[in-house]
């Protein structure tokens, strides 16, 4: 037998699983949430062997025209991207049982979530432009029915903003996937598989910015960013699938995969391009924050806030230099946690609570200490403070962008100085209102809409996860040489 099937499993197993869903609904919540975990749980058991076992090995599975085709590879960025993955994926499922007890439409739900885990990997394992491209494609298909899911105005409105914003992004890439195959070469080679006799073309440049921005409009890089905010109002599971673990990270892994596996440093480095988007990408930063501190609104809050850090993954990753892409895994892997630990902690105070607005917060933590003791501890690893592993990947951020050097890089590091300073307003903001109120008598027995004496923590479904990411947050913090090991370049 083959071993190198098995890189496909933890790609399509889900897919058929969640097509299964579609085709025999549940009729009980309880079958339907253990078959479901039982699949999960096999398949990043897959996803872990694909990544150690069979690490550096590839599969084609089929040739389209000439050389292009569909092939995968364990490579290294794939296996720190599936690892980020493969790790918060069961956990989030898990989170989402509790979550969606009640909610209408439960087994699409389940089966549009399951799927989106196999095409992420699918992303991840991609060995070529061509087949990054395609999963990148069908990631919009399996999400847009999760940001639709609610059926309400608003939900149908933030779905058509999603599915225009991702088809406009996809056109800029296929742009650039076209480009790429015109000058010969599509594969994924670390230092880049553009041929030496294409580099000297006149549109290679061009072509790259065009890609980048088509790539970054899922990674919530401005002027890209609207559809984020818009889909902060579908279900949190959704909102954190969004935004910490499979689509926002997906754009900023393929932007990676462009810089890096497709065009090299030696081509881009130094040129127009290169000062273009990480302009950019310092202005996203800037702007992510900026708005975050004026956003009332608790989970919105928590969206602005993504845009500003992913754009710190897509500053590392325009350095350019070996720094800085080691330096943009990181960030990759330490916001991935501390976010989705984040708006977990926000799903389940408006779930227990119907409180959606900061003000709102105002002595909560008082009686759900747990949720906001693991929020706390998610806000100052955002902030940055040591101790916490979001720490240690914006200081390698700021040493990458030293080492890089160019006035560019230095108004980018600027950039992320100051955002770490609004970041700290606007996330302890939340906690200060939740610990201590702003007036003696503004206390939730004060409420008649939410006495004290009924609010309580959610199910261990829901505070579980929640927990463990806090922990995660702590333990990478103390133990972060290791994680800097693997992620290394």
């Amino acid at each position: 037998m083959n071993t190198d099937i098995l890189i496909l499993l933890p790609i399509f197993l889900p897919i058929l699983a969640g097509l299964l869903m579609l085709a025999f609904p549940a009729k009980d919540d309880r079958v339907r949430n253990t078959v479901n975990m039982i699949f999960v749980l096999i398949n990043t058991a897959f996803a872990f062997i694909a990544m150690t076992v069979l690490k550096g090995e590839s599969i084609s599975i089929i040739r389209i025209y000439m050389n292009y085709g569909f092939e995968f590879r364990t490579d290294r960025a794939a296996c720190i991207f599936g690892t980020i993955v493969a790790l918060l994926w069961p956990f989030a499922s898990l989170y989402a049982y509790g979550y969606m007890k009640g909610h209408e439409r439960r087994n699409s739900f389940f089966a549009f979530f399951t799927m989106t885990y196999g095409v992420v990997m699918g992303i991840a394992f991609a060995s070529n432009l061509l087949t990054m491209y395609v999963f990148y494609e069908m990631l919009t298909l399996v999400t847009f029915p999760l940001v639709l899911h609610p059926m309400t105005k608003k939900a149908v409105k933030a779905a058509r903003t999603y599915l225009a914003y991702s088809l406009g992004g996809a056109a800029f890439g296929l742009i650039g996937l076209i480009f790429m195959m015109y000058l010969g070469s599509t594969e994924f080679i670390l230092g880049g598989s553009i041929p030496e006799e294409s580099a000297a073309s006149a549109f290679l440049l061009p072509a790259f910015v065009l890609a980048f921005c088509g790539f970054s409009v899922k990674a919530a890089m401005a002027p890209f960013s609207g559809w984020l905010i818009k889909a902060a109002v579908a279900p949190t599971p959704v909102t954190a699938l969004l935004h910490a673990v499979a689509v926002v990270n997906a754009g900023a892994f393929a932007c990676i995969r462009l810089i890096y596996y497709v065009y090299g440093t030696e081509i881009l480095h130094g040129t127009w391009a290169q000062y273009l988007v990480l302009l950019m990408t310092a202005v996203t930063i800037v702007y992510g924050s900026s708005f975050a501190v004026k956003e009332t609104h608790f989970k919105r809050r928590l969206a602005y806030s993504t845009i500003s850090n992913l754009s710190y993954i897509l500053f590392a990753a325009t350095l350019m230099t070996p720094m800085g892409l080691t330096a943009a895994f990181a960030h990759m892997l330490m916001h991935s946690l501390t976010k989705i630990c984040s708006f977990f902690c926000c799903g389940i105070v408006m779930e227990q609570t119907g409180k959606e607005y900061i003000e709102e917060l105002s002595g909560l933590g008082r009686v759900m200490r747990k949720t906001f003791v693991c929020f706390t501890i998610s806000s100052l690893s955002l902030i940055g403070i040591p101790l916490f592993c979001g720490f240690y990947s914006k200081w390698r951020i700021g040493l990458a962008a030293i080492d890089e050097g160019s006035p560019f890089a230095i108004t980018g590091l600027v950039a992320v100085l100051f955002s770490a300073l609004l970041t700290a307003i606007y996330m302890l903001g939340i906690v200060i209102k939740a610990y201590f109120p702003a007036k003696a008598g503004d206390n939730l027995k004060d409420d008649k809409d939410t006495k004290q004496d009924v609010i309580k923590e959610h199910d261990l479904k829901m505070l579980v996860p929640v927990i463990c990411f806090a922990a995660g947050i702590l333990i990478l913090g103390i133990f972060w040489q290791p994680v800097f090991e693997f992620i290394s370049f």
